[in-house]
């Protein structure tokens, strides 16, 4: 199926990853609401998988609709990998969210499932695998 017919679940009672092989990830630390992590057990460097954490809190301003900003969480990940003539390229996946902060916590829910069946439902497996927007 296209993204042109697409359709997603409101308010599903779970969605969940099963099969497979956990990946772990430790942390450089926290600075400044960003936090680098990292696949330890990706010995090579050159190809080492991580995980960029930043947070944007909410903050003052005249010219938006109730005062203030939307605050931002934003995760990339990034998956480098060392092509056949010798250089890097890097993979990466970019999730963000922003919203008003008189959103409810059953709105950012309802966002949040939403982010997830894109990733998840077959809907949107082409416009992933092929970059279409078929």
């Amino acid at each position: 199926m296209s993204v042109s017919n697409a359709s997603i679940v409101t308010a599903p009672t779970s969605i969940t990853v099963t099969g497979g092989t956990a990946v772990a990830f430790s942390s450089l630390g926290l600075a400044d609401g960003k936090q680098t992590l990292f696949v330890a057990t990706d010995t090579d460097q050159r190809t080492r998988r991580s995980i960029d954490v930043s947070v944007k809190p909410a903050k003052a301003s005249s010219s938006a609709p109730n005062g203030y900003t939307q605050p931002r969480a934003t995760l990339t990940l990034k998956k480098p990998k060392v092509l056949a003539n010798g250089k890097i390229t890097v993979a990466t996946l970019r999730v963000e969210m922003a919203y008003d902060v008189e959103y409810s916590q059953t709105e950012i829910q309802e966002m949040v499932d939403f982010g997830a069946q894109f990733f998840c439902d077959s809907d949107f497996t082409n416009f992933w695998k092929q970059m279409s927007p078929q």
